[in-house]
């Protein structure tokens, strides 16, 4: 694909369509579709494992499994005609995810019996930035996707652009109030100085690997005191010297 072609924006608020739908029967559901793109509810079983369309993973989708739990689904996906009965997945690979999460098997999608490649893949791109918001990052790697693929034309290249150039920049980083961490960092040793106690009274029965990780801290804290008192560190003590206190042949690991 050379260029992707004009982008349309969905509607936004199908509320009041999704309601509306029956669920058909199942011999209904295998119709030959409908060129207007009507809506309907397919059993999932009728939906192709194919990926062609998905323009990124679908991540963590147990919150969009708690909102269709709770509201149901009121965004339909775009599928499009295969044969009787079996519709490709172009857009709402998300939605799909949760319905399985969900254990659920039907999906409220909108039929495509007459779609072109370029035209599917503009529904997929449409529907992946207009349904919910992108990071920088996402954005970014759908366009590393497009690209991947050649399928990062003019009206492509026009959408993901757009979409980047609103997207909020990354955030400034914090800058660091030194007295504030400072206190907070004695607050911390002080309280890992109790729990250190509270290991020591059954320092036995704490398992041999967990015991040479806290030993392994401890000795690093130990190597950085001289630092913070302003003195060079001991050679004896950072080289673990069989002269020094509480060193140990596990310490050359």
């Amino acid at each position: 694909m050379d260029g992707g072609p004009e982008l349309r924006e969905p509607a936004r608020d199908e509320r009041a369509a999704g309601a509306s739908i029956p669920s058909p029967s199942a011999q209904e559901s295998t119709r030959l579709g409908n060129p207007m793109g009507g809506l309907e509810t397919l059993p999932l079983t009728q939906i192709e494992e194919d990926a062609t369309f998905r323009l990124r993973p679908e991540g963590d989708v147990a919150g969009l499994a708690q909102s269709i739990a709770r509201s149901g689904q009121l965004v339909p996906v775009e599928v499009r005609l295969r044969g009787p009965g079996r519709w490709q997945l172009v857009a709402g690979f998300r939605r799909v995810a949760a319905l399985k999460l969900l254990r659920r098997d039907r999906v409220l999608a909108r039929l495509h019996d007459d779609l072109g490649d370029e035209g599917a893949l503009a529904l997929a791109l449409v529907d992946d930035l207009a349904h919910r918001t992108l990071s920088r990052e996402e954005l970014e790697a759908v366009r590393e996707t497009l690209m991947a693929r050649g399928w990062y034309g003019a009206a492509a290249q026009e959408a993901v652009e757009r979409a980047l150039g609103e997207a909020p920049p990354p955030p400034e980083p914090e800058e660091l109030d030194l007295d504030v961490f400072s206190r907070d960092l004695v607050a911390r040793l002080a309280e890992l100085s109790g729990d250190l106690a509270s290991v020591f009274e059954a320092w036995v029965d704490v398992e041999p690997a967990v015991q040479e990780q806290i030993r392994a801290q401890l000795r690093y804290n130990r190597d950085l005191l001289p630092f913070l008192e302003g003195a060079p560190p001991d050679s004896s003590s950072s080289t673990g010297s069989p002269d020094s206190p509480g060193s140990d042949d596990s310490s050359q690991e």
